[in-house]
Protein backbone atom coordinates (compact mmCIF):
# COMPACT_ATOMS: atom_id res chain seq x y z
CA UNK A 1 0.00 0.00 0.00
CA UNK A 2 1.23 4.04 0.85
CA UNK A 3 3.87 3.84 3.32
CA UNK A 4 4.78 6.92 4.90
CA UNK A 5 7.23 7.77 3.02
CA UNK A 6 5.31 7.87 -0.33
CA UNK A 7 3.04 9.73 1.30
CA UNK A 8 5.86 12.30 1.35
CA UNK A 9 7.29 11.88 -1.79
CA UNK A 10 3.42 12.44 -3.66
CA UNK A 11 3.01 15.45 -1.27
CA UNK A 12 6.44 16.86 -2.18
CA UNK A 13 5.49 16.56 -6.42
CA UNK A 14 1.97 18.30 -5.37
CA UNK A 15 -0.53 14.57 -5.83
CA UNK A 16 -2.77 13.48 -3.62
CA UNK A 17 -2.63 11.25 -1.72
CA UNK A 18 -6.65 10.96 -1.34
CA UNK A 19 -6.63 10.42 -4.93
CA UNK A 20 -3.62 7.63 -5.41
CA UNK A 21 -5.18 5.35 -2.95
CA UNK A 22 -8.48 5.74 -5.06
CA UNK A 23 -6.28 4.63 -8.20
CA UNK A 24 -4.50 1.90 -6.30
CA UNK A 25 -8.36 0.57 -5.23
CA UNK A 26 -9.57 1.13 -9.51
CA UNK A 27 -6.05 -1.13 -10.04
CA UNK A 28 -6.82 -3.99 -7.86
CA UNK A 29 -11.01 -3.74 -8.95
CA UNK A 30 -10.01 -4.03 -12.82
CA UNK A 31 -11.96 -1.68 -15.66
CA UNK A 32 -16.20 -1.78 -13.81
CA UNK A 33 -18.53 -3.29 -15.97
CA UNK A 34 -21.09 -1.18 -17.45
CA UNK A 35 -24.85 -2.39 -17.18
CA UNK A 36 -27.46 -1.11 -18.76
CA UNK A 37 -26.38 -0.68 -22.22
CA UNK A 38 -27.38 -1.28 -25.65
CA UNK A 39 -26.62 -0.53 -29.17
CA UNK A 40 -27.43 3.04 -30.70
CA UNK A 41 -28.19 2.62 -34.27
CA UNK A 42 -30.92 4.53 -36.69
CA UNK A 43 -33.44 2.17 -36.09
CA UNK A 44 -34.06 3.38 -32.27
CA UNK A 45 -33.07 6.31 -32.94
CA UNK A 46 -29.69 6.16 -31.48
CA UNK A 47 -28.20 7.75 -35.00
CA UNK A 48 -29.68 10.22 -36.89
CA UNK A 49 -29.82 10.25 -40.58
CA UNK A 50 -29.99 14.11 -42.05
CA UNK A 51 -32.05 14.43 -45.04
CA UNK A 52 -30.58 16.26 -48.32
CA UNK A 53 -33.08 19.56 -46.28
CA UNK A 54 -31.54 19.10 -43.31
CA UNK A 55 -27.90 18.87 -44.15
CA UNK A 56 -28.79 21.78 -46.43
CA UNK A 57 -30.28 24.20 -43.47
CA UNK A 58 -27.90 23.20 -40.75
CA UNK A 59 -25.37 24.34 -43.47
CA UNK A 60 -27.05 27.16 -44.08
CA UNK A 61 -27.45 28.24 -40.45
CA UNK A 62 -23.67 27.29 -39.68
CA UNK A 63 -22.58 29.98 -42.54
CA UNK A 64 -24.67 32.68 -41.86
CA UNK A 65 -24.01 32.86 -37.85
CA UNK A 66 -23.33 35.92 -37.41
CA UNK A 67 -19.93 35.75 -35.33
CA UNK A 68 -20.72 35.76 -31.69
CA UNK A 69 -19.56 32.45 -31.07
CA UNK A 70 -15.76 31.92 -30.38
CA UNK A 71 -14.62 28.68 -31.92
CA UNK A 72 -11.77 26.52 -31.81
CA UNK A 73 -10.60 23.06 -33.57
CA UNK A 74 -8.79 20.64 -30.61
CA UNK A 75 -6.53 18.17 -31.74
CA UNK A 76 -4.92 15.74 -29.80
CA UNK A 77 -1.87 15.47 -31.61
CA UNK A 78 1.03 14.40 -28.82
CA UNK A 79 1.37 10.46 -30.39
CA UNK A 80 4.37 9.47 -31.57
CA UNK A 81 4.54 7.46 -35.01
CA UNK A 82 6.97 5.23 -33.92
CA UNK A 83 3.56 2.21 -34.57
CA UNK A 84 3.22 3.49 -37.76
CA UNK A 85 6.11 1.61 -38.67
CA UNK A 86 5.42 -1.60 -37.55
CA UNK A 87 5.18 -3.71 -40.35
CA UNK A 88 8.68 -2.46 -41.43
CA UNK A 89 10.02 -3.42 -37.82
CA UNK A 90 8.10 -6.95 -38.53
CA UNK A 91 10.22 -7.93 -41.29
CA UNK A 92 13.46 -6.31 -39.93
CA UNK A 93 12.81 -8.54 -37.17
CA UNK A 94 11.45 -11.10 -39.14
CA UNK A 95 14.58 -11.59 -41.55
CA UNK A 96 17.21 -12.10 -38.76
CA UNK A 97 16.05 -15.92 -38.92
CA UNK A 98 18.54 -17.78 -40.65
CA UNK A 99 15.86 -19.16 -42.26
CA UNK A 100 14.16 -16.62 -43.74
CA UNK A 101 12.55 -16.33 -47.25
CA UNK A 102 11.63 -13.02 -48.58
CA UNK A 103 9.10 -14.59 -51.28
CA UNK A 104 7.46 -16.99 -48.80
CA UNK A 105 7.22 -13.75 -45.71
CA UNK A 106 5.56 -11.18 -48.25
CA UNK A 107 3.00 -14.64 -48.88
CA UNK A 108 2.02 -15.05 -45.17
CA UNK A 109 -0.23 -13.56 -42.96
CA UNK A 110 2.50 -11.32 -41.08
CA UNK A 111 3.67 -9.95 -44.43
CA UNK A 112 0.09 -8.87 -45.92
CA UNK A 113 0.87 -5.38 -44.86
CA UNK A 114 4.24 -5.29 -46.20
CA UNK A 115 3.20 -7.13 -49.56
CA UNK A 116 1.02 -4.10 -50.02
CA UNK A 117 4.27 -1.69 -49.23
CA UNK A 118 6.95 -3.48 -51.37
CA UNK A 119 4.80 -3.33 -54.51
CA UNK A 120 3.74 0.45 -54.06
CA UNK A 121 7.08 1.84 -52.52
CA UNK A 122 7.30 4.55 -54.80
CA UNK A 123 3.73 5.91 -53.53
CA UNK A 124 4.59 6.52 -50.19
CA UNK A 125 4.92 10.83 -49.72
CA UNK A 126 8.62 10.09 -48.30
CA UNK A 127 10.07 7.40 -51.21
CA UNK A 128 12.18 10.20 -52.50
CA UNK A 129 13.55 11.83 -49.19
CA UNK A 130 14.67 7.96 -47.93
CA UNK A 131 15.98 7.43 -51.52
CA UNK A 132 17.90 9.97 -51.50
CA UNK A 133 19.34 9.08 -48.03
CA UNK A 134 20.19 5.84 -49.81
CA UNK A 135 22.41 7.20 -52.21
CA UNK A 136 24.47 9.02 -49.90
CA UNK A 137 25.33 5.67 -48.19
CA UNK A 138 27.23 2.53 -49.30
CA UNK A 139 24.58 -0.40 -49.52
CA UNK A 140 26.64 -4.03 -51.05
CA UNK A 141 23.30 -4.17 -53.28
CA UNK A 142 20.69 -1.94 -54.53
CA UNK A 143 20.33 -3.25 -57.81
CA UNK A 144 17.88 -5.77 -57.26
CA UNK A 145 14.28 -4.65 -55.53
CA UNK A 146 15.11 -6.78 -52.22
CA UNK A 147 17.70 -5.51 -52.03
CA UNK A 148 16.40 -1.78 -52.51
CA UNK A 149 13.67 -2.71 -50.48
CA UNK A 150 16.49 -3.67 -47.63
CA UNK A 151 18.16 -0.72 -48.11
CA UNK A 152 14.87 1.49 -47.73
CA UNK A 153 13.75 -0.69 -44.94
CA UNK A 154 17.15 0.08 -43.11
CA UNK A 155 17.41 3.97 -43.72
CA UNK A 156 13.83 4.42 -43.17
CA UNK A 157 13.96 2.78 -39.57
CA UNK A 158 17.48 4.03 -38.29
CA UNK A 159 18.83 6.64 -40.50
CA UNK A 160 20.27 9.35 -37.69
CA UNK A 161 19.69 11.70 -40.17
CA UNK A 162 15.65 11.13 -41.16
CA UNK A 163 15.19 9.54 -38.10
CA UNK A 164 11.47 9.53 -39.05
CA UNK A 165 10.28 7.18 -36.53
CA UNK A 166 11.28 9.52 -33.93
CA UNK A 167 8.67 12.21 -34.90
CA UNK A 168 5.24 12.59 -33.71
CA UNK A 169 2.34 11.27 -36.10
CA UNK A 170 1.44 15.05 -36.51
CA UNK A 171 4.88 15.84 -38.54
CA UNK A 172 4.91 12.77 -40.43
CA UNK A 173 5.27 13.39 -44.29
CA UNK A 174 1.76 12.40 -45.38
CA UNK A 175 0.95 13.67 -48.75
CA UNK A 176 2.81 15.13 -51.90
CA UNK A 177 1.06 18.21 -53.41
CA UNK A 178 1.08 18.74 -57.51
CA UNK A 179 4.73 19.98 -57.38
CA UNK A 180 6.03 16.83 -55.34
CA UNK A 181 6.56 19.11 -52.00
CA UNK A 182 5.23 17.08 -48.86
CA UNK A 183 2.71 17.80 -46.70
CA UNK A 184 1.92 16.58 -43.02
CA UNK A 185 -1.32 15.79 -41.42
CA UNK A 186 -0.99 18.81 -39.26
CA UNK A 187 -0.50 21.04 -42.45
CA UNK A 188 -3.39 19.67 -43.57
CA UNK A 189 -5.32 20.04 -40.79
CA UNK A 190 -4.01 23.68 -40.74
CA UNK A 191 -5.58 24.29 -44.10
CA UNK A 192 -8.50 22.16 -43.48
CA UNK A 193 -9.56 24.70 -40.70
CA UNK A 194 -8.85 27.54 -42.56
CA UNK A 195 -11.20 26.19 -45.13
CA UNK A 196 -14.07 25.54 -42.69
CA UNK A 197 -14.26 28.48 -41.04
CA UNK A 198 -13.71 30.92 -44.06
CA UNK A 199 -14.12 34.63 -43.59
CA UNK A 200 -16.34 34.55 -40.89
CA UNK A 201 -13.98 35.49 -38.06
CA UNK A 202 -10.95 34.07 -36.36
CA UNK A 203 -9.54 30.53 -37.45
CA UNK A 204 -8.39 28.90 -33.82
CA UNK A 205 -6.67 25.51 -33.63
CA UNK A 206 -5.11 24.19 -30.04
CA UNK A 207 -3.04 21.30 -30.74
CA UNK A 208 -2.04 18.88 -27.36
CA UNK A 209 1.53 18.10 -28.06
CA UNK A 210 4.35 16.34 -25.97
CA UNK A 211 6.80 19.10 -24.45
CA UNK A 212 9.89 17.33 -26.26
CA UNK A 213 8.10 18.29 -29.56
CA UNK A 214 7.27 21.73 -29.40
CA UNK A 215 10.00 23.08 -31.31
CA UNK A 216 9.17 20.90 -34.29
CA UNK A 217 5.36 22.31 -34.13
CA UNK A 218 6.53 25.66 -34.13
CA UNK A 219 9.00 25.49 -36.99
CA UNK A 220 6.38 23.26 -39.16
CA UNK A 221 4.05 25.91 -38.36
CA UNK A 222 5.90 29.14 -39.40
CA UNK A 223 6.98 27.06 -42.34
CA UNK A 224 2.98 26.80 -43.46
CA UNK A 225 2.58 30.49 -42.37
CA UNK A 226 5.08 31.26 -45.60
CA UNK A 227 2.65 30.33 -47.99
CA UNK A 228 -0.69 32.29 -46.54
CA UNK A 229 -1.17 35.71 -47.50
CA UNK A 230 -1.11 38.32 -45.01
CA UNK A 231 -5.00 38.80 -43.99
CA UNK A 232 -5.30 34.93 -43.94
CA UNK A 233 -2.29 34.82 -41.28
CA UNK A 234 -3.21 37.49 -39.37
CA UNK A 235 -6.70 35.90 -38.16
CA UNK A 236 -4.93 32.23 -37.79
CA UNK A 237 -4.09 31.41 -34.21
CA UNK A 238 -2.36 28.21 -33.12
CA UNK A 239 -1.80 27.13 -29.54
CA UNK A 240 -0.69 23.95 -27.85
CA UNK A 241 -0.70 22.63 -24.77
CA UNK A 242 0.84 19.57 -22.70
CA UNK A 243 -0.69 16.82 -21.11
CA UNK A 244 -0.11 17.81 -17.18
CA UNK A 245 1.92 15.61 -15.46
CA UNK A 246 -0.33 15.54 -12.49
CA UNK A 247 -2.45 13.53 -14.73
CA UNK A 248 0.18 11.01 -15.50
CA UNK A 249 -1.22 7.47 -13.12
CA UNK A 250 0.27 4.56 -10.89
CA UNK A 251 0.42 1.13 -12.11
CA UNK A 252 0.72 -2.15 -10.55
CA UNK A 253 3.16 -4.88 -11.57
CA UNK A 254 1.62 -8.75 -11.96
CA UNK A 255 2.22 -9.65 -8.13
CA UNK A 256 -0.74 -6.37 -7.65
CA UNK A 257 2.36 -4.47 -5.94
CA UNK A 258 3.02 -0.80 -6.77
CA UNK A 259 5.71 -0.19 -10.19
CA UNK A 260 8.47 1.29 -8.46
CA UNK A 261 11.46 3.90 -10.39
CA UNK A 262 14.63 3.24 -10.15
CA UNK A 263 14.63 5.05 -6.86
CA UNK A 264 11.79 3.24 -5.19
CA UNK A 265 9.30 5.81 -5.41
CA UNK A 266 6.17 5.04 -6.78
CA UNK A 267 6.08 5.29 -10.87
CA UNK A 268 3.82 6.89 -12.94
CA UNK A 269 2.76 6.73 -16.71
CA UNK A 270 0.56 8.92 -18.75
CA UNK A 271 -3.14 8.29 -18.16
CA UNK A 272 -4.36 7.81 -21.80
CA UNK A 273 -6.43 10.78 -23.88
CA UNK A 274 -8.56 11.34 -20.96
CA UNK A 275 -6.48 13.13 -19.36
CA UNK A 276 -6.75 15.59 -21.90
CA UNK A 277 -10.03 16.67 -20.20
CA UNK A 278 -8.03 19.37 -18.28
CA UNK A 279 -6.80 20.94 -21.64
CA UNK A 280 -9.69 20.88 -22.84
CA UNK A 281 -11.49 22.63 -19.83
CA UNK A 282 -9.14 25.22 -19.81
CA UNK A 283 -9.56 26.53 -23.76
CA UNK A 284 -11.47 29.62 -23.92
CA UNK A 285 -14.10 29.11 -26.32
CA UNK A 286 -17.71 28.51 -27.03
CA UNK A 287 -17.76 25.86 -29.55
CA UNK A 288 -15.01 23.47 -30.29
CA UNK A 289 -14.33 21.11 -32.73
CA UNK A 290 -12.73 17.52 -31.96
CA UNK A 291 -10.57 15.87 -34.79
CA UNK A 292 -8.45 13.32 -34.54
CA UNK A 293 -4.69 14.34 -36.08
CA UNK A 294 -4.53 11.90 -38.84
CA UNK A 295 -8.09 11.62 -40.05
CA UNK A 296 -7.25 14.42 -42.72
CA UNK A 297 -6.90 14.82 -46.52
CA UNK A 298 -5.80 17.44 -48.23
CA UNK A 299 -7.15 19.90 -51.32
CA UNK A 300 -10.56 18.87 -52.95
CA UNK A 301 -9.93 15.20 -51.57
CA UNK A 302 -10.97 16.60 -48.14
CA UNK A 303 -14.40 18.39 -49.08
CA UNK A 304 -16.65 16.24 -47.80
CA UNK A 305 -14.96 16.04 -44.02
CA UNK A 306 -14.94 19.91 -44.56
CA UNK A 307 -18.71 20.30 -45.56
CA UNK A 308 -19.93 17.99 -42.44
CA UNK A 309 -17.62 19.48 -40.52
CA UNK A 310 -19.90 22.70 -40.95
CA UNK A 311 -22.74 20.59 -41.06
CA UNK A 312 -22.33 19.18 -37.76
CA UNK A 313 -21.32 22.53 -36.26
CA UNK A 314 -24.93 23.89 -37.91
CA UNK A 315 -26.81 21.17 -36.23
CA UNK A 316 -25.35 21.91 -32.78
CA UNK A 317 -25.79 25.85 -32.84
CA UNK A 318 -29.46 24.77 -33.99
CA UNK A 319 -30.15 22.83 -30.71
CA UNK A 320 -28.34 25.08 -28.73
CA UNK A 321 -30.72 27.93 -29.74
CA UNK A 322 -33.58 26.15 -28.75
CA UNK A 323 -32.15 24.71 -25.64
CA UNK A 324 -31.12 28.01 -24.46
CA UNK A 325 -34.87 29.63 -25.09
CA UNK A 326 -35.51 27.07 -23.23
CA UNK A 327 -33.31 27.00 -20.23
CA UNK A 328 -34.36 31.15 -20.02
CA UNK A 329 -37.99 30.14 -19.62
CA UNK A 330 -37.12 27.60 -16.98
CA UNK A 331 -35.22 30.55 -14.91
CA UNK A 332 -37.88 33.07 -15.27
CA UNK A 333 -41.39 31.15 -15.51
CA UNK A 334 -40.04 27.99 -13.27
CA UNK A 335 -42.99 25.54 -12.79
CA UNK A 336 -45.17 27.77 -14.94
CA UNK A 337 -43.28 27.49 -17.93
CA UNK A 338 -44.51 25.34 -20.95
CA UNK A 339 -42.74 21.82 -19.65
CA UNK A 340 -44.17 19.94 -21.88
CA UNK A 341 -42.55 21.65 -24.64
CA UNK A 342 -39.43 20.85 -22.64
CA UNK A 343 -39.98 17.59 -22.33
CA UNK A 344 -40.81 17.08 -26.62
CA UNK A 345 -37.81 18.57 -27.25
CA UNK A 346 -35.80 16.46 -25.33
CA UNK A 347 -37.98 13.37 -26.63
CA UNK A 348 -37.04 14.84 -30.03
CA UNK A 349 -33.02 15.22 -29.98
CA UNK A 350 -31.95 13.40 -27.04
CA UNK A 351 -34.33 10.18 -25.65
CA UNK A 352 -37.92 9.75 -26.94
CA UNK A 353 -38.84 7.56 -24.16
CA UNK A 354 -37.58 10.44 -22.18
CA UNK A 355 -40.36 10.97 -18.97
CA UNK A 356 -39.75 13.78 -16.09
CA UNK A 357 -37.72 12.05 -13.34
CA UNK A 358 -38.16 14.61 -9.97
CA UNK A 359 -38.03 12.37 -7.48
CA UNK A 360 -36.82 15.33 -4.75
CA UNK A 361 -36.85 17.95 -7.55
CA UNK A 362 -39.88 20.18 -8.99
CA UNK A 363 -40.30 19.49 -12.52
CA UNK A 364 -39.01 22.04 -14.01
CA UNK A 365 -35.83 21.74 -11.73
CA UNK A 366 -35.52 18.40 -13.76
CA UNK A 367 -35.69 19.58 -16.86
CA UNK A 368 -33.13 22.54 -16.17
CA UNK A 369 -30.98 20.22 -14.87
CA UNK A 370 -31.13 17.73 -17.77
CA UNK A 371 -31.11 20.49 -20.58
CA UNK A 372 -27.91 22.81 -18.47
CA UNK A 373 -24.85 20.57 -19.60
CA UNK A 374 -22.58 21.02 -22.24
CA UNK A 375 -23.69 19.25 -25.81
CA UNK A 376 -21.91 17.53 -28.68
CA UNK A 377 -23.19 16.41 -31.80
CA UNK A 378 -20.69 13.38 -33.10
CA UNK A 379 -20.67 12.27 -36.20
CA UNK A 380 -20.92 8.28 -36.67
CA UNK A 381 -19.88 5.88 -39.82
CA UNK A 382 -21.22 2.40 -41.01
CA UNK A 383 -19.73 -0.22 -39.51
CA UNK A 384 -18.15 -2.56 -42.16
CA UNK A 385 -15.31 -4.17 -40.27
CA UNK A 386 -14.74 -5.93 -37.01
CA UNK A 387 -16.96 -4.48 -34.43
CA UNK A 388 -16.17 -3.23 -31.61
CA UNK A 389 -16.57 0.22 -29.11
CA UNK A 390 -18.53 2.49 -30.62
CA UNK A 391 -22.15 4.38 -29.93
CA UNK A 392 -24.31 2.87 -27.52
CA UNK A 393 -27.66 3.65 -25.23
CA UNK A 394 -26.98 3.31 -21.16
CA UNK A 395 -29.57 3.48 -18.97
CA UNK A 396 -29.38 6.00 -16.07
CA UNK A 397 -31.38 7.65 -13.78
CA UNK A 398 -32.19 10.47 -15.61
CA UNK A 399 -32.93 8.34 -18.27
CA UNK A 400 -31.20 6.65 -21.08
CA UNK A 401 -28.39 8.31 -22.72
CA UNK A 402 -25.74 8.17 -26.10
CA UNK A 403 -22.62 6.96 -25.21
CA UNK A 404 -19.45 6.36 -26.70
CA UNK A 405 -18.06 3.53 -25.44
CA UNK A 406 -14.61 2.45 -25.53
CA UNK A 407 -13.56 -1.12 -26.67
CA UNK A 408 -11.29 -2.37 -23.46
CA UNK A 409 -14.74 -0.69 -21.09
CA UNK A 410 -16.77 -4.08 -23.23
CA UNK A 411 -16.54 -7.60 -21.64
CA UNK A 412 -17.14 -10.59 -24.87
CA UNK A 413 -18.02 -12.94 -21.62
CA UNK A 414 -20.84 -11.27 -20.52
CA UNK A 415 -24.23 -11.95 -22.76
CA UNK A 416 -25.46 -8.31 -22.63
CA UNK A 417 -22.12 -6.96 -24.00
CA UNK A 418 -21.84 -9.25 -26.45
CA UNK A 419 -25.77 -8.66 -27.65
CA UNK A 420 -24.53 -4.84 -27.45
CA UNK A 421 -21.78 -5.55 -29.46
CA UNK A 422 -23.28 -8.26 -31.90
CA UNK A 423 -26.57 -5.53 -32.83
CA UNK A 424 -23.87 -1.97 -33.44
CA UNK A 425 -23.72 -0.65 -36.63
CA UNK A 426 -21.86 2.29 -36.59
CA UNK A 427 -18.35 3.03 -35.22
CA UNK A 428 -16.78 6.27 -33.82
CA UNK A 429 -14.28 8.45 -36.29
CA UNK A 430 -13.97 11.18 -33.75
CA UNK A 431 -15.14 14.05 -35.83
CA UNK A 432 -17.72 16.02 -33.07
CA UNK A 433 -18.75 19.67 -32.33
CA UNK A 434 -18.89 20.22 -28.86
CA UNK A 435 -20.47 23.40 -27.23
CA UNK A 436 -18.75 24.26 -23.87
CA UNK A 437 -20.70 27.37 -22.55
CA UNK A 438 -24.23 27.42 -21.35
CA UNK A 439 -27.21 29.90 -21.67
CA UNK A 440 -26.03 32.42 -20.21
CA UNK A 441 -22.32 32.37 -21.87
CA UNK A 442 -20.02 31.01 -18.87
CA UNK A 443 -18.17 28.37 -19.09
CA UNK A 444 -19.01 24.91 -17.99
CA UNK A 445 -16.74 23.03 -15.21
CA UNK A 446 -16.08 19.90 -17.74
CA UNK A 447 -15.34 18.07 -14.83
CA UNK A 448 -18.74 18.20 -13.65
CA UNK A 449 -19.90 16.04 -16.31
CA UNK A 450 -17.23 13.41 -16.22
CA UNK A 451 -18.37 9.80 -15.18
CA UNK A 452 -15.57 9.05 -12.67
CA UNK A 453 -16.24 5.39 -12.70
CA UNK A 454 -15.59 5.22 -16.15
CA UNK A 455 -11.72 4.65 -15.83
CA UNK A 456 -10.23 1.82 -17.67
CA UNK A 457 -7.38 -0.59 -16.58
CA UNK A 458 -5.64 -2.83 -19.15
CA UNK A 459 -2.84 -5.10 -19.40
CA UNK A 460 0.58 -4.13 -20.53
CA UNK A 461 4.61 -5.01 -21.06
CA UNK A 462 7.29 -2.74 -19.29
CA UNK A 463 10.83 -3.92 -20.00
CA UNK A 464 9.44 -7.89 -20.10
CA UNK A 465 7.38 -7.40 -17.05
CA UNK A 466 3.57 -7.32 -17.15
CA UNK A 467 2.01 -4.48 -15.11
CA UNK A 468 -1.86 -3.06 -15.24
CA UNK A 469 -2.10 0.40 -15.96
CA UNK A 470 -4.49 2.86 -15.55
CA UNK A 471 -6.53 5.15 -17.64
CA UNK A 472 -8.63 7.98 -17.14
CA UNK A 473 -11.93 7.81 -18.37
CA UNK A 474 -11.86 8.75 -22.26
CA UNK A 475 -12.20 12.01 -23.24
CA UNK A 476 -14.78 11.64 -25.81
CA UNK A 477 -16.08 8.26 -23.50
CA UNK A 478 -16.55 8.19 -19.81
CA UNK A 479 -15.09 11.95 -19.94
CA UNK A 480 -17.96 13.61 -21.62
CA UNK A 481 -20.81 10.80 -20.08
CA UNK A 482 -22.93 13.20 -18.85
CA UNK A 483 -22.99 15.64 -21.64
CA UNK A 484 -26.37 15.82 -23.58
CA UNK A 485 -25.68 13.95 -27.15
CA UNK A 486 -26.59 13.40 -30.05
CA UNK A 487 -25.11 11.00 -33.32
CA UNK A 488 -25.50 11.84 -36.77
CA UNK A 489 -24.35 9.36 -39.42
CA UNK A 490 -21.39 10.83 -41.61
CA UNK A 491 -20.70 9.28 -45.05
CA UNK A 492 -17.83 6.93 -45.10
CA UNK A 493 -15.68 9.56 -46.97
CA UNK A 494 -15.18 11.76 -44.30
CA UNK A 495 -12.51 9.01 -42.81
CA UNK A 496 -8.99 8.43 -43.53
CA UNK A 497 -7.23 7.45 -40.48
CA UNK A 498 -3.62 6.77 -40.78
CA UNK A 499 -2.72 2.92 -38.58
CA UNK A 500 0.19 2.15 -40.32
CA UNK A 501 2.12 3.41 -43.17
CA UNK A 502 0.54 1.20 -45.68
CA UNK A 503 -2.58 3.91 -45.11
CA UNK A 504 -0.38 6.46 -46.77
CA UNK A 505 -0.83 4.47 -50.08
CA UNK A 506 -3.44 5.88 -51.83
Amino acid sequence: MITTEDQKKLQVEGRSVELIQRQWNYLQRGTPLLSGIFPATLENEGITKLSTKEEEESLTFFNNQNGTKNWIKFIPASGAASRMFDPFYQYWNAKKDPDFNFESYLESTKGMALEKLYNQLKKLPFFAKVQAQISLEEFKDVSTPEGFFNAFVEVLLFDEQLQLPQLPKALIPFFNDETEQELTSFHAQLEEAIAVIDSKGPVHLHFTISKEHRDLFKIAEEQFRTSLPKEVNEFLTVEYSFQNRLTNTPYIDENNDWGRNIEGAIDFRKGGHGALLENLNLLEADCVWVKNIDNVLVGENNDSSKRWQKILAGKLLTIQEEAFKHLHALVSLKEESKLDEVVNFIREHFDSEYTIKAETKLKYQALYDYLNRPLRICGMIPNKGAKGGGPFWKTEPRGKSLQIIEGVELDITTPEHVNAIEGSTHFNPVIMVCGITDFKGEKFSLYDFRDELRFMVSSKTLENNKIKILEWPGLWNGGMAQWNTMFVELPSDTFHPVKTVADLIR
